[in-house]
């Protein structure tokens, strides 16, 4: 029975910088079930620097959950200028080793105990603690949730991902088309690997009253609003979701998030970063949430989005397949601007159909809980470890 767990991840979010948000509500979740948690989140302050982030949390710091238990998280820094490969240069392998050596250190300088390590993301975490886990024997737990394997590959050697998942105890992935992606490369065996769609902490994400939230945002009750949570670039689609709106009237718009494509279409109520405690406003006072995203794990900004009760207008490709139907969303080719604009236009000028989605969406966002998900991948450890 795992009573004692290290958490290594690639930054861990903090209140200015909402990063991997649902994973630090998976830690929350394991700390109030019992299990004593300890965060390692190594990361490059002046790679930060150059992207413009304002990621800079102390060292250590305590956390406190809704049940106010509390856990620790370190976030040492380490020098990098890249964390990809470039011309002959493979800094993601520089980034890699430096990574690993912060999250060694800092184990054996804190006298870390832990049953397990878990690891978010194959690289850089996934790889450092499947070699610490050999060094000090314990089981690792890799949770796969990258867009793509390409990411992976494009700065390793598949042979090299392939010995490092074989010493692992076992893989969370997020889809079922995640699964597949490392079936099909034969990286894992069908019974090291389980699928756990990411989930919301409910008490942040629901419906609230939603002419509380419009009074705030200055909007009308019959504003029809989009609302878009996302990194503004091309994976994530808010340029095409942006040129969509330019052809429609009488639509006004929310988008949440940064990034280098700026949104540009008439009528946007807001454009920006927001705390993460902060997008449940957001969301309540508007429709219909659209994401035309390219590829993806398992998207959480979909999964909050439901919670609030918004009807869903996504990508039609298999990674959305575990969290949506027709009973909560429209699916749209994400690279058809004409599509997006349509579906958009459909849920506008139908209310009873924008009311059904938004009943089936709540349903739908009720069996993705994270009390549920922490429940089945700490169950599933347990399994693998026995």
């Amino acid at each position: 029975m795992i009573k004692k767990m290290c958490v290594i991840t690639d930054r861990y979010p903090t209140e200015k910088y909402p990063i991997n948000t649902f994973l630090d509500q998976l830690v929350c979740q394991f700390v109030d079930m019992g299990i004593e948690c300890t965060v390692i989140a190594p990361y490059s302050k002046i790679l930060d620097r150059l992207k413009k982030n304002k990621y800079a949390p102390a060292y250590h710091r305590i956390q406190t959950t809704k049940n106010n238990k509390q856990f620790h998280v370190y976030s040492p820094t380490f020098f990098s200028l890249l964390g990809r490969k470039l011309l002959k240069i493979n800094f993601a392998s520089i980034y890699q080793k430096k990574f690993e050596r912060k999250a060694y250190k800092v184990i054996k300088s804190e006298k870390i105990e832990c049953d397990a390590i878990y690891a978010h993301f194959i690289v850089p975490s996934g790889i450092t603690a499947a070699n610490i886990g050999r060094v000090l024997n314990k089981p690792v737990f890799i949770a796969y949730g990258e867009s793509s394997l390409s990411i992976i590959y494009d700065n390793f050697k598949l042979d090299y991902i392939k010995n490092i998942l074989k010493s692992i105890n076992g893989v969370i992935a997020v889809s079922s088309k995640n699964k597949e992606e490392l079936l099909n490369k034969k990286l894992v065996s069908d019974n090291q690997i389980d699928v756990f769609p990411n989930a919301i902490d409910s008490s942040k994400f629901h419906v609230i009253d939603r002419r509380d939230c419009r009074k705030k945002l200055g909007l009308r009750d019959d504003d029809f609003v989009v609302a878009f949570v996302g990194h503004f670039i091309n994976r994530k689609g808010s340029n095409r979701l942006s040129k969509a709106l330019d052809q429609m009237q009488d639509v006004k718009s929310i988008f949440i998030g940064s990034g280098e494509e700026q949104p540009t279409c008439h009528n946007i109520i807001f454009s920006g970063r927001v705390p993460h405690s902060e997008i449940i406003h957001y969301l309540n006072a508007s429709d219909v949430f659209v994401l035309p995203t390219l590829a993806e794990g398992c998207c959480n900004a979909i999964v909050e989005a439901m919670a609030c009760g918004l009807p869903i207008i996504s990508s039609n490709r298999p990674f959305n397949d575990d969290i949506l139907d027709e009973s909560c969303s429209i699916k749209i080719d994400p690279e058809s601007i004409s599509d997006i604009a349509k579906a958009i236009e459909a849920l506008k000028n139908d209310t009873e159909y924008r009311k059904r989605l938004s009943e089936g969406a709540i349903k739908k966002a009720e069996s993705l809980r994270i009390e549920t998900r922490a429940q089945n991948i700490a169950s599933f450890m347990n399994k693998c470890c026995e």
